[in-house]
């Protein structure tokens, strides 16, 4: 009977195989969109003067995205709608400083950025992670620091 078992099971793969081609989508750049959601950031600081190892505070407004906590479960009636924002510094390359659902925060800036112009970079993500395609970017620019 075991034998019987592991045949019709191994011949079920081999037909599924068969059948159904392999899924290979590359979903890395994809973006998905919650209807006409739109991101836009500020600062109160001065972003033409920032040092490394500062905090960097920043408001961000979002029109038609309901911020839910990554760690939460939304509401049916906001799952399509729900998202929460990731923050980078110069590249969405480069691993998340923030992931958060809150408009007002602070980022520190990294010890060892390099003085000159770069960008704080806020993108919309749906609940799952999924990137969207609302986007927002603030321009700073590091001032080389002197040492004594």
């Amino acid at each position: 009977m075991r034998t019987l078992t592991s045949t019709i099971a191994l011949g079920g793969a081999l037909f599924f195989a068969a059948v159904v081609p392999a899924c290979t989508a590359n979903i890395h750049d994809n973006t998905v969109s919650i209807p006409n959601a739109n991101v836009s950031m500020t600062s109160s600081a001065d972003t033409s003067n920032v040092k490394p190892d500062e905090s960097l505070p920043i408001t961000v407004k979002v029109g038609n995205v309901v911020l839910v906590d990554p760690s939460a479960t939304p509401s049916a009636d906001q799952v399509n709608e729900a998202g929460h924002l990731e923050i980078h510094i110069d590249s969405e390359d480069t691993p998340a400083v923030l992931i958060t659902a809150q408009l007002s925060f602070s980022i520190t800036i990294p010890s060892d950025i390099k003085p000159g112009d770069h960008k704080v970079i806020c993108r919309v993500h749906k609940h799952d992670g999924t990137p969207t395609s609302a986007e927002s970017e603030l321009s700073f620019t590091v001032k080389a620091t002197s040492s004594t």
